[in-house]
C-alpha cells in the first residue's frame, strides 16, 4: 500500500487526518520522527506533507533527507499559520522540491488532488533492504521503490549492467515506462543518481539558508524554528567537542539572526510563540532570546547585546557539561547530590575558564559569565558579589535564570524573585512579562 506521510506538531491536525485518511496516512508530530520513514525502503510513500515551522529539526536539513532518501516523492508545505499566501514571495520553494502548500485547515482529500493516484507497479519482489554497498564513485545508491509512481525524475538516473557498470536509464525530467521499470526491477533493486546533481540542490539550499536576512520573503514562522534549531544544535555540538572560537562566531550568527527576528516581530503572537519555542527548546536559548528582550526594553546598544549578553547567556552553562558527576546542565539542583551541588554552585567560574582557556572573549563577556547568579543584595553565588560590584548585564541574566528556574505561583514571584534586583531591572523585566501575558506561566 501507498501512504502519505504527514508531519505536524498539532496533535489535533494529525487525529484529524488518520480519521480521514485511516490506513493510508502514516503521521507523526516531529521531523525528526518521520526520517525513519524516509529512510525505510519498505514504506511506499505516494505524498510527503510537513509543517516546517518545528524548532527541534530543521526544515532544511528535512528537505535535504527528502531529496536523497525520496527524490521523487512529491513534498507539501502545510501552512498552519497562513503565511505562505498567493501575495508572498515564495520563489525559494521550487528550489528544495516542494510542489505545493496547503492550508492546515484543507480534507484528505484535497491533500491527495495533486497527487498520481494511479495503480502503481508491483515492487513485491523488490530487494528493499538498504545497504552500503556502492561500487560506483560519484554516485548515490537509492532503492529503486522511490522511482515507481511518478512519470518524470528530478534526476539523471543510472542503472547497474550484467557487468556491474553503468547504463542510462532516465535523463533528469524524462518519463519512465512502467513497463519497462517492472522488467528492470527482475535485474537490479537499485538505481544510481550523481552526487554532483545532489549537491547542487544542497548547494542552493544552502543559499536560501543565507536568505533568513530577508524577513519579508521568508515565513517568519519557519524562520523562527531554524534560528532555534541551530541554536540548540550548536550547543550540543559544544556538549560534544567543547568550545573554540568557531563556536563563538556562530553563536554571534545566532545571536544576531535571533535580534533581526524579536525587532520584526514586535508585540504581536508570534512574539509570544518564540518566547515559547525557546522555552521547550532549551534553558540557555530561553535566556538568549529573554535576554535580548529586556535588552530593548532597557534600550542598551545592539554591540552590548550581540557580543556581551547574548554570548554570555549562550555559554553561562558550559561548566555544567562535563564534570566528575556526569553532565549537570539538565539536571535540577535538588535531584543532585550534596558533591554535584557544590560543583553547580561553583560553574559560572567553571564556564568562564573555560571560555577563556579555549576562545578569544573580551574580560567583560567573562565577567557577566562569572556573576549570572549573582545578585544585587549579594544573595546569589558563587561569590556574593553584589552592589555597584555586579555588571548591569550580569544583573540582567541572573533574573532571567532566577525567573526561570522558579517553580512556584507566579504571585509569589515578586517577594522570592524580584526582591533580590534593582528596580529599574525588575521594572524591564514586568514590561516583558506584559507582553508574554498568554505564556507567562509556562515561562517557570
Amino acid at each position: 500500500m501507498r501512504q502519505t506521510l504527514f508531519i505536524h506538531p498539532d496533535l489535533e491536525f494529525l487525529n484529524r487526518i488518520k480519521t480521514e485518511g485511516g490506513e493510508q496516512v502514516i503521521s507523526c508530530a516531529s521531523m525528526l520522527q518521520a526520517v525513519q520513514w524516509l529512510t525505510n525502503p519498505e514504506i511506499a510513500l505516494l505524498g510527503i506533507y510537513v509543517n516546517p515551522n518545528d524548532p527541534h529539526y530543521s526544515a532544511l536539513r528535512f528537505l535535504e533527507v527528502c531529496l536523497v532518501q525520496r527524490p521523487s516523492t512529491p513534498v507539501f508545505l502545510i501552512d498552519a499559520e497562513n503565511e505562505m499566501g498567493p501575495d508572498r514571495p515564495l520563489t525559494f520553494l521550487k528550489h528544495m522540491n516542494v510542489k505545493g502548500v496547503f492550508r492546515g485547515s484543507e480534507s484528505f482529500p484535497d491533500f491527495l488532488k495533486p497527487l498520481n493516484t494511479g495503480p502503481g507497479v508491483d515492487l513485491s519482489g523488490i530487494l528493499s533492504k538498504v545497504t552500503s554497498r556502492n561500487l560506483h564513485a560519484g554516485y548515490i545508491e537509492i532503492p529503486i521503490t522511490d522511482y515507481a509512481h511518478l512519470k518524470s525524475h528530478p534526476f539523471d538516473v543510472f542503472v547497474e549492467d550484467q557487468n556491474r557498470g553503468l547504463r542510462l536509464f532516465a535523463s533528469k525530467g524524462s518519463a519512465v515506462d512502467p513497463a519497462y521499470l517492472q522488467e528492470l526491477k527482475k535485474q537490479t533493486s537499485w538505481l544510481f543518481i550523481e552526487e554532483k546533481s545532489v549537491s547542487s540542490i544542497r548547494g542552493r539550499i544552502r543559499e536560501i539558508q543565507s536568505e533568513y536576512q530577508n524577513l519579508e520573503g521568508f515565513p517568519i514562522a519557519w524562520k523562527t524554528a531554524e534560528i532555534l534549531f541551530n541554536a540548540r544544535m550548536l550547543l550540543k555540538s559544544i556538549q560534544a567537542g567543547g568550545i573554540n572560537d568557531t563556536a563563538v562566531e556562530q553563536a554571534g550568527m545566532i545571536i544576531g539572526d535571533l535580534l533581526q527576528l524579536v525587532s520584526h516581530l514586535g508585540q504581536t503572537p508570534n512574539l509570544r510563540r518564540l518566547v515559547q519555542q525557546a522555552k521547550e527548546s532549551d534553558k540557555n536559548v530561553a535566556c538568549t532570546t529573554l535576554a535580548v528582550l529586556i535588552c530593548k526594553i532597557l534600550k542598551f546598544e545592539t554591540v552590548s547585546v550581540t557580543e556581551i549578553l547574548g554570548v554570555a547567556s549562550f555559554f553561562q552553562d558550559i561548566g555544567l557539561y562535563h564534570t566528575p558527576y556526569g553532565d549537570l546542565s539538565s539536571t535540577p539542583v535538588m535531584k543532585m547530590s550534596e558533591e554535584a551541588a557544590k560543583r553547580y554552585v561553583n560553574h559560572p567560574n567553571e564556564s568562564a575558564d573555560l571560555l577563556a582557556k579555549n576562545a578569544n572573549l573580551p574580560e567583560v563577556v567573562l565577567q557577566v559569565i562569572r556573576q549570572h547568579h549573582e545578585r544585587k543584595d549579594r544573595s546569589g553565588f558563587p561569590n556574593k558579589v553584589g552592589g555597584l560590584q555586579l555588571h548591569p548585564m550580569a544583573e540582567v541574566l541572573s533574573l532571567i535564570n532566577a525567573y526561570l528556574d522558579y517553580d512556584h505561583e507566579f504571585d509569589d514571584v515578586k517577594e522570592e524573585v524580584f526582591s533580590h534586583y534593582s528596580e529599574r531591572v525588575v521594572a524591564a523585566f514586568r514590561g516583558l512579562l506584559d507582553l508574554l501575558e498568554p505564556v507567562r506561566l509556562s515561562l517557570k
